[in-house]
């Protein structure tokens, strides 16, 4: 069985893909993470509050959702040059929310890329949660 981790091991433009992927998610989570932060700070919750990270999860996930379904990525992506797709056609709402699931809860989300690499498909390039909303990220 051959699995991403496979591919990544000795595919310099698969690492490249992944990087690209990485720096776009910081970049989205800083524009998401900063206000936000000193929003709840300004509020007294505190950055570590269950309402502060649970309020930040959700609306990094329907920030990612709304921006990939309406011009196919993220700020991140665009600056990272990525496109979200649909593997069967034109990416449509339900799959830009599946795909975007994980990005909930940061913890999922590496276990979504890990499950992904891991898993023995066709697109080394998709997590798990591409690989069920059949969807993938494009160099644009």
């Amino acid at each position: 069985m051959v699995t991403g981790f496979d591919y990544l091991s000795r595919d310099k433009a698969l690492q490249e893909h992944w990087l690209r992927r990485f720096v776009a998610l910081i970049i989205d989570a800083l524009i998401i993470w900063l206000p936000f932060t000193l929003f709840f700070s300004v509020l007294s919750f505190g950055w570590l509050s269950i309402w502060s990270i649970g309020t930040q999860g959700a609306l990094f996930f329907l920030y990612c959702a709304f921006f990939e379904y309406l011009i196919g990525g993220t700020v991140g992506k665009m600056l990272m040059r990525l496109k979200v797709v649909g593997t069967s056609g034109k990416l449509d709402i339900a799959q830009a929310l599946m795909r975007n699931i994980s990005k909930i809860f940061w913890p999922l989300l590496l276990l979504d890329w890990i499950i992904g690499l891991a898993i023995d498909s066709q697109d080394p390039r998709q997590k798990w949660s591409d690989q069920m909303a059949r969807t993938s990220v494009m160099l644009h």
